[in-house]
Formats: structure tokens, C-alpha cells, sequence
């Protein structure tokens, strides 16, 4: 059974030498849900937790053997995912902000999959004064950009993938209907997050910051600056 994560934001937090997980800062949607399943293109109906939680808590992207207890290690992420995502000094000249860590809702941990880009295009973001959030009047139109990442699996017979956070899962393949060939897990936004995203989530070191012309898309990876 092939499994898509899809995030359609989330800040990418650059992993340390030797590090085998990615991690993801996300916000839960104001909605009911914050993932959609779809199994064989197929709005999924079966039970499982709808919201990704809060209290900066660890939701970890586990890959089981068929033992059930050996995760697959490590995360993969592909020369898209690391050529094509947002990059702060996309937006700033100088002073480039670090993440916020602390600020999330929860953290997403990879742990293993193969990460990729999509629907790469250039995005407009709007300078905002920090102090009180008007317009500055400037706007920046970026390189093409991943506004999509995707996360791959290919489980065997046996095996599972689950989040799991700290209440328990949030959503296990186990729950995938049999005989299902193709899953999409999609981790949802909404545009009321930009300023979660690229305000109160960013330490800023100048007196304005950005933000995009709809829902936020992923930020910063590998090589993108803390």
C-alpha cells in the first residue's frame, strides 16, 4: 500500500548533524479537523482523531516493520524538497529570524519516508510592520517555491504508519480499509494562520515581516537557516 502525507504548510526546522528525523512546527485549523484521509481517491469514513492536538506536544511520523515495534529509519529528503522549499532569506535581506520552537502547537517528527516537493510556483508575500501589523506598501514575489510537500511511503504487508502523539495515535494505516492500494493523510491549513506562522512563530530581528496572499506554505529546510 502506497501513503502520501501531505502538508500543505508547516516550518521545516533544520536538523542537526547526525540528525535521522525531520521535525515540523504546525498550528491546528479553527475547524473540526485538521487531516483529511482519502483511500483510493475516496473521502475515508472511518473513525480516528480528527485534531493534531496543542501544548507543543511530539506527534511522531512512524514507519513499523511488521514486528509493529521497529520504526524505519531514516527520513529521505529528496533534492526537490531541499531545492524547492521556502527559505527565509527568500523573504529577508537581513536579520533573519529564527523559529520560535516553543510557539507551535505540535511538532511533527519524520522519522522516516521520502520527502518531496509539489506544486512549485513563485508566491507573493506583503511586508507588514511588526508594531502594529499595517502594510508597509512593499510586497516580494519569490522564486518558485514548493507550496506542497509530500512524504512517501511504500508499506509492506504487516507493516503500519502512524501518528502518534502523546493521547495516542491520530491516525494509523490500521484504520485503512482492506484491499485500499493508494492513501492520502492530508494535514490541513487555513489562511488565518499566516500570522502564526510568520509573525508570533518567528523571532524577528527587524521591524517588519511577511506575509503570503493566502495559506502559508512550507518553510525553511535543511539548509534554510534556524
Amino acid at each position: 500500500m502506497r501513503v502520501t502525507i501531505v502538508l500543505d504548510t508547516g516550518a521545516f526546522f533544520p536538523p542537526d548533524e547526525g540528525q535521522t528525523y525531520i521535525e515540523v512546527g504546525y498550528f491546528e485549523t479553527p475547524g473540526a479537523s485538521d487531516i483529511e484521509v482519502f483511500e483510493d481517491g475516496k473521502s475515508a469514513k472511518s473513525s480516528f482523531q480528527r485534531k493534531l492536538g496543542k501544548g507543543n506536544q511530539i506527534i511522531e511520523v512512524e514507519h513499523l516493520e511488521r514486528d509493529g515495534v521497529t520504526v524505519k529509519q531514516p527520513v529521505k529528503p529528496s533534492n526537490s524538497y531541499e531545492r524547492d522549499i521556502l527559505k527565509k532569506d527568500d523573504l529577508y535581506d537581513a536579520g533573519i529570524p529564527m523559529f520560535k520552537t516553543a510557539e507551535y502547537d505540535c511538532i511533527l517528527r519524520f522519522n522516516s519516508g521520502d520527502v518531496k516537493s509539489a506544486d512549485v510556483r513563485p508566491r507573493r508575500f506583503t511586508e507588514h510592520h511588526l508594531s502594529n501589523d499595517s502594510p508597509t506598501g512593499n510586497d516580494k514575489t519569490t522564486r518558485p517555491i514548493a507550496n506542497v510537500i509530500h512524504v512517501d511511503y511504500n508499506l509492506a504487508d504487516g507493516e503500519t504508519l502512524r501518528l502518534r502523539g502523546r493521547g495516542g495515535d491520530v491516525w494509523s494505516s490500521s484504520l485503512v480499509s482492506s484491499g485500499t492500494k493508494t492513501v492520502v493523510v492530508r494535514l490541513l491549513t487555513d489562511h488565518s494562520l499566516n500570522p502564526a506562522y510568520h509573525k508570533r512563530a518567528l523571532d524577528h530581528k527587524v521591524q517588519h515581516y511577511y506575509l503570503p496572499n493566502s495559506d502559508p506554505p512550507p518553510m525553511d529546510g535543511p539548509r534554510g537557516g534556524g
